[in-house]
């Protein structure tokens, strides 16, 4: 679409070159073929940076054009209040962020039909034809308003809509941007150091837990009590079998000496 805006301004030249040729108004000639030009070019900057304001710049410069076609006859005051009313009017496209595509193809066809006539006559005089749309020559407006609609149906469809939009980009948490921060660091004397032992604190234990150490403690303790009495007794036991035995040996000894 921007190359056809690009091939409007190209054809919009015709116009000076037609006034120059003296087949055409000049000062007429020169204003047509400016509004032309401006139009595509809001146009093509529309489509090129996404921009509201080159929309209803080339809406408001297109909407004084189909004014000036009801009076060819123009004046200075009679331009400067069509462009005034057309600037008013480009407020509602502006806001409902209508698209260009039906001004391109609109006058993408009006074009064709202009060329098709100068190839007829075989001269530039035909573009006159364009001021007399509204009145002698009609058919012009034919295909004007079919490549209008058109167009308008067009920018309609290739208009991403939000479903369509939340459909391909899942929604992902915006992160924010990191700034760099001036990081200033100032020495400080660090102050000597103390070293104090701290005792450890016991950790917390549910009365359960505190009721099975206390059991297994108690267990441990008796254990440790009944072994100990099992070798006092196994000691005591010792002791007396070895006493028994010596007063044994003296009896037999005192006996032999006998």
């Amino acid at each position: 679409m921007k190359k056809l805006d690009v091939l409007l301004m190209v054809l919009s030249c015709l116009f000076p070159i037609a006034g120059v040729m003296k087949q055409f108004p000049l000062t007429l000639s020169l204003v047509v073929g400016g509004l032309l030009f401006f139009i595509s070019l809001g146009s093509y900057f529309a489509k090129q940076t996404n921009w509201r304001v080159f929309s209803w710049i080339a809406y408001a410069v297109f909407i004084t054009f189909l004014l000036l076609l009801r009076n060819p006859y123009i004046t200075t005051s009679f331009l400067l209040e069509n462009m005034k009313i057309s600037a008013c009017i480009a407020i509602i496209p502006f806001l409902f962020r209508f698209r260009t595509y039906a001004i391109t193809i609109g006058l993408l066809g009006l074009w064709a039909f202009l060329l098709w006539d100068v190839k007829q006559v075989g001269s530039l005089e035909a573009l006159q034809h364009i001021m007399y749309v509204t009145t002698s020559e009609q058919i012009y407006l034919l295909p004007f308003g079919i490549g209008f609609l058109f167009g308008g149906w067009l920018g309609h469809i290739t208009k991403p809509s939000p479903k369509r939009e939340k459909g391909r980009k899942p929604n992902k948490p915006k992160q924010k941007k990191q700034r760099k921060g001036w990081n200033i660091t100032i020495p400080i004397p660090s102050l000597p150091k103390f070293g104090i032992k701290v005792s450890k604190s016991r950790r917390y234990e549910s009365p359960v837990q505190q009721t099975t150490r206390l059991h297994d403690s108690r267990q441990e303790e008796n254990m440790e009590q009944y072994g100990s009495a099992e070798e006092k007794q196994d000691i005591e036991t010792e002791f007396i079998h070895e006493e028994t035995r010596e007063t044994r040996m003296g009896r037999r000894k005192k006996k032999a000496n006998m």
